[in-house]
């Protein structure tokens, strides 16, 4: 009883608090990532305790916390630990651990961390020298402590696993969205995806997708800067459907030179519904009243000779060519080879030859009796077959597995889905996995769309073995801060949220968290990489509405202001300030807001027209109107900025 009293205490702290640096934060058994690969564990939320496996390194994912501020964790242990050789391990962003021993007979134990670093894991271990087989540790606490503590118990602050860290992984830091697929258009690549976070709003513990009645749609141009468009409202344009999972999308010429855009999707397990429009943003359109198909996971190519062809299915996969209006079956559906098919369709058309590439199910592959040739594919894996002719089902030949469950390459597992594309050159590929969660701080399987390169063969229609990475891909151009840039395009972000501007896709910033529960910060910040500045703009430009401030900061977001906008009224106002410490080449800028302030845009200008309201300036004739902007005047102005007229000019 005793140890129930005081988790209810802990959890009563927690509700009531406001999180602080000086705040203690908790951790908690449910929380803990299992180490599949070091034969797991079990946890119990009810009896508070965990039972881990000897060699496991099961672990609590830990973000951002600096160990100037947080110096130690504390277990305190509800029956005495009577085992030995247990290891607790801190690990840090350098890759350094401390690690100390569970004393046998304990009912409390303490790890200090090294100071100047920061905290990425706390893990639970039992190497060689521990217990054999299963081990059982019941908790009271477990709480890492503030140095200057208050003595309040907060949950994990919300953090960002990129943010100024030079990680592409994954690419939206601040919202759940899974089952990726793309298309180019304009020079732009769009991106679509299951709306994780609207099941995680709905309140539910657990990822069980029946609330998704949304997708996720962001796009961008260089592969590292993101731009958030918001949501497709599926329920919305399609009242009909009970579900919008697993986006697929292509795009066709129309006779009158217009593009439609069909995008494919999940009405959850009953087959697949389309929506169609002329804009990759929309406004969206439902042709039909119905689903299209009646498996679903559905995944769609257009040929070189302009024929569309839709896969889909679950436990066996199917092919079909679409009509000319895409929401029709003109062929099919036809059978292809598809063993221990379980979900994520998709098809690719690279030289001449059609690729439909699907997740395997569970199935240990050591049960596994395999007669399609190649190598045989490890558990919910992604492979590939290949034909040249789509509707022979005898005509389809297995290529390989080429993209292992996360699971297996040092993330967490889960069910897999990939979009494979080719952009500017380049071969990426779009996959899933749900590492975000210990930054945001649920633990329900709400999943988040990664990217890496893979290698692809055109010539022999071969796709190589991609391996996930929290790194990502390098950006493939540099961003120009001299034109107009959405507050909604990011690498990064901390303490951002998004809310609907006009317009299709048009989002604008404001200070917020992705979190549910967690207190609203009282700051936000936008990093934007590879930023080329190489001009003599010198003058920011912002569109904001409400009252707060915007500034600029370069390569460090904790660095000196470069310039602040500030407003106080809710309307929208562009606004303009000189900079200063400005630097040519390529840098990395960290856009802070603060209080109740919508950013829209931002951008760098050259000669600034502001209006200025008064200046100081020497006596003088009355014809001679230029003045420096500290007010002395100036007979033959030079190269700089001036006032004239109550206007800022740059003469050059």
């Amino acid at each position: 009883m005793k140890r129930i009293l005081h988790v209810l205490v802990l959890l009563t702290a927690m509700t009531s608090s406001t999180f602080a640096a000086t705040d203690d934060i908790g951790l908690y058994v449910k929380d803990i990532i299992l180490d599949w690969g070091g034969g797991g564990g079990t946890k119990d939320v009810d009896k508070n305790s965990f039972t881990t496996n000897q060699y496991a390194t099961n672990y609590w994912d830990i973000h951002d916390l600096s160990t100037n501020v947080y110096d130690k964790v504390e277990f305190t242990f509800a029956q005495a630990v009577n085992y030995d050789n247990i290891n607790i391990i801190a690990t840090y962003s350098d890759g350094s651990t401390t690690e100390t021993k569970i004393t046998n007979g304990a009912t409390s134990h303490t790890v200090n961390f090294d100071a100047n670093k920061t905290l990425v894991k706390i893990a639970i271990n039992i190497g060689w020298d521990g217990p054999s087989g299963e081990t059982t540790l019941y908790f009271t606490s477990i709480i890492i402590r503030a140095k200057d503590s208050t003595g309040i118990v907060g949950t994990m602050p919300v953090g960002s696993p990129k943010l100024g860290k030079g990680m592409a992984n994954p690419l939206l830091d601040f919202h759940y969205i899974a089952d990726p697929t793309a298309i180019e258009y304009n020079g732009r690549l769009y991106v679509y995806g299951t709306n994780d976070h609207q099941q995680y709003e709905a309140g539910t513990a657990s990822n069980t997708y029946e609330a998704i009645k949304s997708l996720v749609v962001i796009s961008t141009d260089d592969m590292v800067n993101w731009t958030y468009h918001g949501l497709i409202d599926v329920e919305s344009v399609a009242p009909w459907i009970m579900a919008s999972w697993a986006p697929t999308i292509i795009s066709k010429k129309q006779s009158d030179g217009s593009t439609l855009f069909s995008l494919y999707f999940s009405n959850s397990g009953t087959g697949s519904g389309v929506i169609q429009a002329k804009s990759p943003l929309g406004p969206w359109t439902s042709p039909l009243t119905a689903n299209l198909t009646d498996g679903f996971d559905p995944g769609a190519v257009v040929d070189d000779n302009g024929d569309a062809w839709l896969a889909y299915g679950n436990g066996t996969g199917k092919i079909v060519k679409l009509g000319a209006d895409l929401h029709s079956i003109a062929a099919g559906p036809v059978l292809p080879p598809t063993p221990y098919h379980f979900e994520a369709n998709e098809l690719n058309y690279i030289n001449g030859t059609y690729v439909y590439t699907y997740n395997n199910d569970w199935t240990d592959p050591k049960t596994v009796t395999w007669t399609y040739g190649g190598t045989k594919p490890t558990a919910c894996c992604m492979l590939y077959f290949t034909s040249k002719t789509p509707l022979d089902a005898t005509s389809w030949t297995y290529g390989a597995n080429y993209f292992k469950n996360t699971g297996e390459n040092g993330m967490n597992y889960g069910n897999n889905h990939t979009h494979l594309h080719k952009y500017q050159g380049k071969w990426y590929l779009f996959y899933q996995a749900n590492n975000l969660e210990a930054s945001i701080g649920t633990n329900g399987g709400f999943r988040s769309i990664y990217v890496d390169e893979i290698e692809v063969d055109e010539t022999n229609v071969v796709i190589k073995e991609c391996t996930p990475t929290f790194k990502g891909v390098s950006a493939i151009k540099t961003l120009d801060p001299y034109t107009a840039q959405y507050a909604s395009t990011a690498a990064a972000t901390l303490g951002i949220v998004h809310e609907q501007a006009d317009g299709e896709g048009h989002m604008v910033a404001k200070v917020g968290t992705p979190n549910l529960t967690a207190p609203v910060p009282t700051e936000g910040i936008i990093e934007v990489r590879n930023v080329e500045f190489n001009g003599t703009a010198n003058t920011l430009k912002c569109l904001v509405k409400g009252t707060g401030s915007v500034t600029l900061r370069l390569d460090d977001r904790n660095g000196a202001d470069i310039a602040t906008i500030s407003n106080t009224d809710n309307n929208w106002h562009e606004k303009t300030v000189e900079c200063s410490g400005l630097m040519n080449g390529v840098h990395t800028i960290y856009i802070i807001l603060n209080g109740d302030i919508l950013l829209d845009t931002w951008q760098l200008c050259e000669g600034a027209q502001t209006v200025i309201n008064s200046i100081k300036a020497t006596p003088a004739k009355q014809d001679d109107t230029i003045y420096t902007v500290s007010g002395q005047h100036v007979s033959v102005p030079v190269k700089g900025i001036y006032i004239q007229n109550g206007r800022k000019i740059v003469i050059k």
